[in-house]
């Protein structure tokens, strides 16, 4: 599988569209800075994993490369920008495509089954084989040299392949913990079976040392009999004895309870005899008071003036005073305009004023009744409230008296006084002592049972004992095999690893050689150390890191040797292209030379090579020293600006070989 061309428009600095078809041998792009030699290579990876590695995590503000990956100036509308790169395996051709909308919904499953030998690859295979096929200038050193130890070694595993030991190593060391956690659990176990025994043990011992005379337990077990009026066997009394202590606790908290009673009660009954004069008293009181609201109503129901009489008298009055005021006009009353003389009319006016004034006097005596009726009223509500309240309290003492009296009826104590209760409460407490003392003798039955028990409970922890030692021993062993072969398993992965790094590594000290990146230490030594954690170091001259020694030219060189041992070492890889992105930067025109050898090579062995250069005089280089055939020439692809400023292919050329009837000499030409 080779890259056969990519096409673009509106992606990054390609206002308009642009395609290249590369050779399958080699392409030389040359071109000055800015006219998009990068770009092509981004263009790659986008369309294979949707994002530029270059720029990691970069972010300014609140932007990142998301926000530049299109063109989002004059020239190219939305719906034209697109990335479209295609690949050739003999005359079949795959391609992938993505646009703005399409962003990482773009199916590349097919082209990655293409690429890529899934059952061996790592898990993020794409980026992995992006990374190590596209190199770029300033991925050469952060890369290789500048890298961690553990993360070179990482690199290299996963390029040659040596992926699925993490797989078993993981699921080894997952039997491992699993058989650790089941040891810790029967050890845990086997320590609570321990306690149980000696749990066990304890209690027999204990239980020997209380028993006592058999003489005593006969004693006592009579005693109770007799306490208990049982003639049940001393093996029954026990249960009988806590039935008898649990009702003597109840009648002492119940007697208990009387006894704290007694005084407030015994007041109270003193109180009845009060109570019973104040309720007739209350009584009579609401009798009285019923009597004077009913007296005060009938004094108003025969009444018959009206609410309306004071009115009535206010406006009659009011009239008289009018009259007087506008007194006869022209012989006629100014009020009914009828004929009348001045002596009618001032006897009219004191009559209709007499009138009056006895109106008011009915308004105010049925008033001063209304008030009477109010008051009488409130004084009966009052009595009636007094009456209530006196009864309720009387109610309230007979029944406290009443209650209690029912309580002492219980205990067959009628009219007992605070003394009879003392005294039952101590006969009882003299009582729950006796059979409390004897019952603990008779326990001794119990004893012989709990005994009895114990042995049983101690043969039953014994047993336990020994089923959890067996299957601790069981548990220890699987440890022990888990533990084995976790470590098998790393010895193994780290052999093949040894194995294939064996195979590796001599090519990446070729690659160092033929580029020659130092004068002095013209070998470089890779070596793997660690068991767990893998780490891969390079060093010259014994034990030198090139990182802190090694010019930037040198560090170049020698990071171009790892990465494209690197990208020869990949196993899983069904692409064979290598792809650089100006990687003669800061490097000298001795290793430049060096350099487009080493590329000569690799393209003759089979590898497509895709190198872009600034100086058209070293791809006239690389195009001369790079093999060309007439079945597969090379190419090369000059970029620059049109008329209107946009990046576009200024020129695109075949290398083909030489004739080989140039070197040939006429036959004439000999002869003379």
């Amino acid at each position: 599988m080779r890259l056969a061309y990519i096409h673009a428009c509106g992606f990054r600095g390609y206002k308009k569209p642009i395609r290249i078809d590369f050779s399958d041998s080699f392409t030389i792009i040359d071109g000055r800075n800015g006219v998009g030699k990068s770009t092509i290579f981004d263009a790659v990876e986008f369309a294979l994993t949707g994002t530029i590695s270059k720029y990691l995590d970069a972010k300014s503000g609140r932007e990142s490369v998301a926000d530049y990956l299109w063109w989002s100036g004059d020239g190219a509308s939305v719906s034209d920008r697109f990335v479209e790169v295609g690949f050739r395996e003999g005359e079949k051709i795959f391609s992938v495509r993505r646009t703005p909308t399409s962003g990482d919904n773009t199916d590349t499953r097919e082209l990655l089954a293409q690429l890529i030998d899934l059952d061996f690859a790592p898990k993020y295979a794409m980026a992995q084989l992006c990374s190590s096929t596209i190199i770029r200038d300033e991925h050469i050193a952060r890369l290789s040299l500048d890298m961690k130890e553990g993360e070179r070694f990482t690199m290299l595993r996963d390029a040659i392949g040596a992926v699925d030991a993490d797989e078993w190593i993981g699921r080894a060391q997952s039997l491992t913990v699993s058989a650790s956690v089941r040891v810790k659990s029967l050890i845990n176990e086997a320590e609570k079976a321990n306690q149980r025994l000696t749990s066990a043990v304890r209690q027999i011992d204990q239980a020997r040392a209380e028993l006592p005379t058999e003489s005593l337990v006969k004693k006592a077990a009579s005693r109770l009999q007799d306490t208990l009026r049982t003639s049940a066997p001393p093996d029954q009394l026990h249960d009988l004895a806590r039935q008898r202590m649990a009702r003597i606790s109840a009648q002492i908290e119940d007697l208990t309870s009387l006894m704290n009673r007694f005084d407030v009660v015994d007041s109270l009954r003193s109180s009845l005899g009060n109570l019973d004069e104040r309720v007739e008293s209350a009584s009579q009181r609401l009798d009285c008071a019923r009597a004077a609201l009913d007296e005060c109503n009938m004094a108003l129901e025969t009444a018959t003036v009206s609410t309306a009489l004071s009115e009535q008298a206010r406006q009659l009055e009011a009239l008289v005073n009018l009259g007087k005021t506008l007194s006869l006009r022209d012989g006629h009353c100014p009020l009914c305009k009828s004929a009348i003389d001045h002596d009618q009319f001032g006897h009219g006016l004191e009559a209709a004023l007499h009138a009056a004034r006895q109106l008011d006097a009915r308004a105010v005596e049925q008033a001063e009744k209304e008030r009477a009726r109010d008051s009488a009223n409130e004084a009966f509500v009052a009595a009636e409230q007094a009456y209530g309240a006196v009864c309720a309290e009387r109610n309230r003492a007979n029944a406290s008296v009443s209650e209690f009296d029912l309580r002492l009826t219980e205990f067959s104590m009628d009219n007992a006084k605070l003394g009879d209760i003392e005294g039952r409460m101590s006969s009882l407490e003299l009582e729950r002592q006796a059979i409390t003392s004897d019952l603990h003798l008779i326990d001794t039955i119990s004893v012989d049972r709990a005994i009895s028990r114990a042995a049983s409970n101690q043969e039953s922890a014994k047993q336990e004992v020994r089923r959890v030692e067996f299957r601790l021993g069981r548990a220890r062993l699987a440890e022990t095999r888990a533990k084995a072969m976790y470590d098998a398993v790393r010895r193994a992965a780290a052999e093949t690893v040894d194995q294939r790094l064996g195979r590796v590594l001599p090519l990446m000290s070729e690659l160092y050689k033929r580029l020659r990146s130092h004068p002095v230490w013209d070998d470089i030594e890779y070596s793997v150390r660690g068991d767990v954690n893998r780490f891969l170091k390079l060093q010259v001259g014994g034990d030198i890191n090139p990182q802190f020694v090694f010019s930037s030219g040198q560090r170049r060189a020698t990071g171009l040797a790892f990465l494209l041992s690197v990208n020869l070492s990949i196993t899983w890889s069904r692409w064979k292209s290598i792809l650089l992105d100006d990687p003669v930067q800061h490097v000298d025109d001795f290793r430049t030379v060096h350099l487009a050898e080493l590329l000569a090579h690799l393209c003759e062995s089979g590898r497509q090579i895709i190198c872009s250069v600034e100086d058209s005089a070293l791809a006239d280089l690389m195009c001369r020293r790079l093999p060309a055939s007439e079945v597969a020439p090379g190419k090369r692809i000059t970029l620059g600006a049109d008329r209107d400023g946009a990046l576009t292919v200024v020129s695109a050329q075949q290398i083909v070989p030489m004739s080989r009837r140039v070197l040939v000499l006429p036959e004439q030409s000999l002869r003379a």
